[in-house]
């Protein structure tokens, strides 16, 4: 991986409220003309989206012990998937009226940038944690694992409805109903190409923004 760090790491979180700005007053243009609380879950799914980055930002800071960093990087995998799940929110599209559909488009797009964007973000952070701990190739197979179980965990959360912290509250109903669900062999395919068709589509975004200009793929630890 390039070298750890850029001049102003601040660039690129400002960056990044930005973007998740403009998606939550996008809503709130829409709540304003309609006065519907429709797609409230947008925001909510947003704030999620954001816990990566504030758990790979304490995991990157100076001072933080080993155990830390496990701690916050384990935290960090776990609600990564909560990032690129507003992706699957586009399903919504067209379902819900009172505006015309070029703007609930525009605005999903907007959300889901915003979801993908701050994990992104958060996991080109560890990428460069891990590189820099062990190598470069266990900082891509990191990437690689990363990608492969969010996308799992996308699969989980749009079409079995489970939450990030059921793994912690509800692990073996949890469990349980995965492993029901994945012993019929139409519903294993399902997941199988969902989760497939997903982790593609995520590595090869990851390449393509990875490919930019290095100074800002990376962040000084804080």
């Amino acid at each position: 991986m390039t070298q750890t760090s850029t001049k102003h790491p601040l660039l690129l979180l400002a960056a990044l409220l930005f973007t998740s700005s403009l998606a939550v007053v996008m809503w709130l243009v829409r709540y304003l003309y309609t006065s519907s609380y429709t797609f409230i879950f947008l925001q909510w799914n947003l704030f999620l989206a954001w816990l990566p980055v504030l758990f790979a930002l304490l995991a990157r800071r100076k001072g933080a012990s080993r155990l830390g960093r496990w701690v916050w990087g384990g935290l960090w995998l776990l609600f990564f998937p909560n990032a690129p799940y507003l992706l699957t929110d586009l399903l919504h599209l067209g379902q819900i009226g009172l505006v015309p559909i070029w703007y609930d488009l525009i605005m999903l797009i907007t959300f889901a940038l915003a979801g993908l964007f701050v994990g992104f973000a958060s996991l080109f952070w560890l990428h460069d944690l891990v590189t820099r701990a062990w190598s470069r190739l266990a900082g891509w197979l990191f990437v690689l694992l990363t990608l492969g179980l969010s996308s799992f965990g996308v699969y989980i959360g749009r079409f079995l409805r489970w939450n990030s912290w059921d793994l912690l509250l509800n692990p073996t109903i949890l469990l349980r109903d995965l492993a029901e669900h994945l012993l019929v062999w139409s519903q294993f395919r399902e997941t199988a190409v969902v989760t497939g068709l997903l982790t593609a589509v995520f590595i090869g975004t990851y390449f393509i923004i990875f490919a930019l200009p290095p100074q800002l793929h990376t962040a000084q630890e804080v």
